[in-house]
């Protein structure tokens, strides 16, 4: 079993915005992709992990562009889990050019709960695996997306069938869509890092109110149900020193 899987993806042109930036989604669905590769491969893909009365479920993500993406380029995607904690499952992320260059890095943590019972559980065991990749992406510990003051008029999400995955809930990509349709970013709003908080499942019909507030370079915003729970939150951290483009 290896620790460590990559890939080789090609970036399509639907991957970039109208400024041709990456869109968070498409950094979001090349881990997505990597990490259910890897965790077929270990045998603790979805039908695996169903058959033992287990589901992976994303808690936390987070990423980091430190060089720009273009167009139809060449990238390798590495993923790899760090040893588990008693409750969290840590899994680490990098694209790089075809010279090895880190375009991105990321960090994204699960858990894994009972697929009946929707409670937590402890696996200690659950990797296949007599080593594992020591290397993280960040040093520092992910912390929570603080919450704040929601104020005006939110921007409204009704989550349809096409958003849904086969957990038949909103699948983790695409709330970085509704969050960038909230802001609607101009042509200076760089984005540097890009972090988003899973707080509760969001099914289709589950209608979304996204507040957002902005201090200086760093973006927070959410996402609540009708009874004012919040069902996500992100912080966007803007590249002041970015050029454009």
């Amino acid at each position: 079993m290896r620790n460590l899987w990559q890939g080789e993806y090609k970036l399509r042109a639907g991957d970039f915005d109208k400024f041709d930036r990456i869109k968070p989604s498409s950094v979001l669905d090349l881990f997505q992709d990597a990490a259910g590769q890897h965790a077929e491969e270990l045998g603790l893909g979805f039908d695996s992990m169903i058959e033992r009365g287990y589901l992976w479920v994303l808690t936390r993500v987070k990423f980091e562009i430190c060089e720009n993406l273009k167009r139809y380029q060449n990238v390798t995607v590495k993923t790899w889990p760090l040893p588990p904690h008693r409750l969290n499952y840590r899994r680490e992320y990098c694209i790089a050019d075809e010279n090895g260059v880190v375009l991105v890095k990321g960090s994204s943590e699960w858990v894994v709960i009972d697929s009946n019972e929707r409670r937590l559980l402890a696996v200690a065991d659950i990797y296949p695996l007599e080593s594992f990749c020591p290397v993280v992406m960040f040093q520092e510990k992910i912390g929570k997306v603080r919450d704040f003051d929601t104020a005006g008029e939110p921007y409204v999400v009704n989550p349809g069938f096409s958003e849904l995955d086969i957990n038949n809930h909103v699948n983790n990509t695409k709330y970085a869509n509704y969050v960038l349709d909230a802001l609607n970013p101009q042509i200076d709003d760089v984005i540097k890092s890009f972090q988003i908080d899973y707080r509760k499942e969001v099914f289709a019909g589950t209608k979304l109110n996204i507040f957002s507030t902005k201090e200086e370079n760093i973006i927070s915003a959410k996402g609540l149900n009708d009874q004012g729970d919040t069902m996500f939150a992100c912080k966007i951290e803007l590249n002041i020193n970015a050029k454009r483009g």
